[in-house]
């Protein structure tokens, strides 16, 4: 009985939202029951999958019924799991799928309380694992959680994954267990890139691509058109497909927020105020907005200024401009837009200009370009504020960080990249605290933050 309402509750569902998001819960708890009920057709991979509906005892306040997906090719891994950690006892295992064979084998399995209680099972049902409590980039230690696999369990299989069908849903919904995975594993692909980024591309091409006018007009100022430098559409940080160039990476960079320092927007207020916050700029820069993070915060912050947002990515533009709307936020303008050239804009007409994470990530020739353009559009007596990425002023350490970063590959040659793959030459030939001087700043300072990012603070 409680089966059968399950499955009038899964099926209806399903009729309800084929044209909505789905979202998959966190399941937590014990299994009690599952079986396959049907083969689904084929997910992102491209692979035919059986859903598997279960049963849970879960814990308070969580489901306690929801399905799974799996392969067939899933389904022999698991099998095959179970016997090298000498838990296939004796099971039946289909010499070919069907949802009646596969049924009876899953079925056999739940009958093993061994089986019931392993993370080999809890794995194959998606249940047990959110990776909510990793903290990515945010110390060495809890980077070395991400790269070493003994310090912290990942799941044997992927859990369930989103499917988003508008924009506003990749705002609105939080980060499932499902892309904590994505972004996990692709820390740990160094020795097997070519088969993570296949996978990633493909999970990524899911996702709404925040699309607009062919020549991106919509997002530009208007009667700018935007120079594409041709590093950005060669070599991509981060493993991004495409690049930021690529609306469907969107969504993935967002949830960049619970990694990486000063993508939270509460640590970024939090620096702000402190170095800030005294300040009362009336019109303030933020280069490289991305989402729009630290735009948000500098528009809260100082209401009474005007906040102008570029970012090379028309993508991001267009979702900041959207979660602009939601927050209700009127004091930002966001503009795709290069700042190499920010000719549109008038010198010194700026009290304030930030920026995050923006200047590692391309040459050092293109970093010189953005720079001196921070210096004419900043008035005098203005402040220039950069979360970036450290400079080491030791030589050894500066290999280390480049080498850390690079794979030890260089970003112009042919073949696979590292995740960072400009770090060599912002690390010794950008030096950034001595470039800033040389532009022209006076007072530069630099705070070390953490091992990740450093604060650099400048005045005109």
């Amino acid at each position: 009985q409680e089966y059968k309402k399950m499955k009038f509750l899964l099926l209806s569902f399903l009729l309800v939202s084929v044209h909505s998001s789905y979202v998959p819960p966190y399941y937590e708890g014990v299994p009690t029951f599952a079986t396959v009920t049907a083969l689904d057709p084929p997910d992102f991979r491209g692979e035919a999958v059986y859903r598997i509906e279960f049963l849970l005892e879960a814990e308070a306040e969580m489901p306690n019924e929801g399905f799974i997906h799996r392969s067939w090719e899933d389904f022999q891994k698991f099998d095959h799991l179970l016997t090298t950690h000498l838990l296939n006892f004796g099971l039946d295992f289909p010499g070919e799928p069907s949802i009646e064979e596969l049924d009876a084998y899953i079925k056999g399995v739940m009958e093993h309380s061994r089986i019931v209680a392993s993370n080999i099972l809890q794995d194959f049902l998606g249940i047990n694992w959110s990776g909510r409590d990793l903290k990515f980039l945010q110390s060495l230690p809890d980077f070395m959680q991400i790269v070493i696999p003994q310090l912290y369990r990942a799941p044997d299989f992927s859990p369930e994954p989103p499917v988003f069908t508008n924009e506003m849903d990749c705002i609105t919904y939080e980060e499932t267990p499902f892309e904590v995975y994505v972004y996990l594993m692709a820390f740990r692909a160094q020795t097997h890139l070519a088969e993570y980024l296949k996978f990633f591309t493909t999970f990524t091409d899911t996702y709404p691509m925040f699309a607009g006018l062919p020549d991106d007009s919509d997002v530009q100022p208007e009667g700018v058109s935007v120079y594409i430098p041709p590093h950005f559409n060669q070599t991509f940080v981060h493993f991004l497909p495409g690049g930021y160039l690529n609306g469907h990476t969107v969504r993935i960079s967002y949830l960049g927020k619970s990694k990486f320092n000063f993508l939270d927007e509460g640590r970024i207020k939090e620096w702000l105020t402190k170095l800030h916050g005294d300040k009362n700029p009336k019109r303030i820069l933020d280069i490289g907005t991305g989402p729009g993070f630290s735009a948000f915060v500098l528009a809260e912050m100082f209401p009474e200024a005007e906040v102008i947002a570029v970012d090379l990515a028309a993508p991001y533009i267009r979702m900041a401009r959207l979660w602009q709307e939601m927050r209700n936020i009127t004091n930002i303008k966001f503009y795709h837009a290069n700042a190499e050239d920010l000719s549109w804009l008038e010198s010194e007409s700026f009290d304030f200009i930030n920026y995050a994470y923006v200047l590692h990530e391309m040459p050092a020739d293109n970093v010189m370009l953005v720079v001196s353009e921070m210096y004419r559009l900043l008035r005098q007596g203005g402040t220039m504020n950069g979360f970036e990425v450290p400079y080491f002023d030791n030589a050894a350490e500066r290999f280390g960080y480049v080498e850390f970063n690079t794979w030890g590959h260089h970003w112009e040659d042919e073949g696979p990249k590292g995740p960072e793959p400009y770090m060599e030459e912002y690390e010794n030939e950008v030096m950034l605290p001595i470039t800033l001087a040389d532009i022209g700043f006076t007072n530069v300072t630099s705070i070390d933050y953490s091992y990740f990012e450093g604060i650099f603070v400048a005045e005109k």
